[in-house]
């Protein structure tokens, strides 16, 4: 069974289980590896949350680095399902929420929810990119919130007057970008 392993923080070496299948982009170890320890110093006390959650490896890598929660965003049956039996065997169930439904949707119908942190690391082949982050902007964020973002090196340069980016590293075709919401 394939699998990834937590980078740092209490739940460090552990292992997250994933399926066989060719269903996931994980993003790379030193892609992760960079991105935690920009965020490290501000995670203690935060309120995370994880779109296109996929293994649920950023959510729980800020989990184990000190997040209070992450609400992690999965529509995918089988991920889903891998995500909540890793996060009881990781022990972590009372600090996360998981919700089985498409990112857009959850974006859609959800109110009144401010988050510290935001990872969005949509599937490449798509526009989500586009089409969500100022709606997410607008929704779940607040002055200072961190969005990080993933793409593919290639796809095209977007802008928002609102995210002053703060850091980018790039790992083969992810590149990673977090951001600061200025607003």
């Amino acid at each position: 069974m394939p699998s990834l392993r937590i980078i740092s923080g209490e739940l460090g070496g552990r292992v997250i289980k994933t399926p066989i299948k060719k269903i996931l982009k994980p993003t790379p170890s030193r892609v992760r590896e960079q991105l935690f320890s920009w965020i490290r110093p501000d995670l203690a006390d935060t309120q995370c949350l994880d779109l296109f959650a996929g293994s649920g490896s950023l959510g729980i890598e800020a989990i184990s680095n000190g997040a209070d929660n992450c609400i992690f965003v999965e529509q995918n049956q089988e991920l889903n399902f891998y995500l909540k039996n890793n996060c009881d065997d990781l022990g972590i169930t009372g600090k996360t929420e998981i919700l089985r439904q498409s990112a857009e949707n959850f974006v859609r119908r959800v109110k009144d929810k401010k988050f510290d942190i935001i990872f969005f690391d949509p599937p490449f082949n798509k526009n989500y990119i586009s089409a969500l982050v100022p709606k997410i902007i607008d929704r779940f964020s607040k002055q200072g919130t961190l969005i990080y973002i993933e793409n593919r090196t290639s796809d095209e340069k977007y802008n928002f007057d609102a995210l002053e980016l703060i850091k980018e590293t790039v790992s083969g075709e992810s590149n990673g970008k977090l951001y600061r919401v200025s607003l």
